[in-house]
């Protein structure tokens, strides 16, 4: 996946995290505190070769028909670079957004349009050598008075920023939060989703048959919270696409990916200790 490294790792140590705190703390002394919130975006493109002629659309990650990173909003400037020119549009022509969507079983809310980078040269060589890679990473790290706003791991395709729009996806059934075990009623988890995907991108661009091009990108968001002495709890969604070709492209193309959701374990505020937090906060 590429593009994912970064946050494969924060996520990792996320559920590293959770263990730590299964194995060696209680609710007893939990006190949850120290409530954040941490959104992360990265775009990557490599070319073992020069490409000319180049038009590229990428779909950007979207919330309420809005480019954003949490609640950072996307703009050209946050994409601009010295040998590309990079435009943020609506649709790209050719596109039947309608006819797209009926590809899929889970439709997006009524307003949450994708959005689109679109990224055009004459010539261009991304390689480390070359002209450099093209990178572009944005992160928001935000600390919480209240864990009410913890961002919704849970079903992050209805409300939060996700790549737009999707093919062929459709969701589990929605189902109920159920105790982490009895030892740790404060906490519960959901069963993890993992859904494989494909995302339509636009590539038009000239090559020689042996020059490929490589093309990433991944939105995660992830709450946490300290309990206890030194342990703590969290939980994080994923969505990501990369997409790999040889040669001339010319058009729409395919590029696959998974979203994932409700990973990790979650505050149960009907349990008193949770339900302290809430009263306490309410207060400050």
């Amino acid at each position: 996946m590429g593009c994912a490294s970064k946050k494969v790792a924060f996520c990792m140590a996320i559920c590293l995290f959770s263990l730590i705190l299964i194995a060696g703390c209680s609710d007893f002394d939990a006190n949850p505190r120290m409530f954040s919130l941490y959104y992360s975006y990265d775009l990557r493109m490599y070319t073992t070769g020069p490409i000319t002629d180049v038009t590229i659309y990428l779909p950007l990650p979207v919330k309420h028909g809005v480019p954003m990173v949490g609640p950072v909003v996307l703009h050209e400037s946050d994409f601009a670079t010295n040998n590309l020119s990079v435009e943020i549009v609506a649709s790209p022509p050719g596109i039947n957004l309608s006819e797209i969507l009926n590809q899929t079983d889970t439709h997006p809310p009524s307003g949450n349009e994708p959005k689109y980078l679109k990224i055009s040269t004459d010539r261009v060589y991304l390689d480390k050598t070359q002209d450099g890679s093209y990178l572009i990473e944005i992160d928001n790290f935000t600390w919480l008075e209240s864990p009410l706003s913890f961002a919704d791991t849970v079903d992050p395709y209805f409300n939060e920023t996700v790549f737009l729009p999707k093919l062929n996806f459709a969701l589990p059934a929605p189902t109920e939060g159920i105790p982490v075990d009895s030892a740790f009623s404060d906490w519960i988890q959901y069963p993890p989703i993992a859904v494989s995907q494909q995302i339509p991108i636009y590539a038009e661009y000239s090559a020689s048959p042996e020059t490929e091009v490589q093309i990433s990108s991944s939105i995660s968001g992830s709450n946490a919270w300290k309990e206890g002495y030194d342990c703590g709890g969290g939980n994080y969604y994923d969505d990501y696409y990369d997409w790999y070709h040889s040669g001339a492209s010319h058009g729409w193309q395919t590029a696959s990916g998974k979203y994932k959701a409700a990973q990790g374990v979650y505050p149960n505020f009907s349990h008193p200790v949770w339900q302290e937090v809430l009263s306490r906060t309410a207060e400050e």
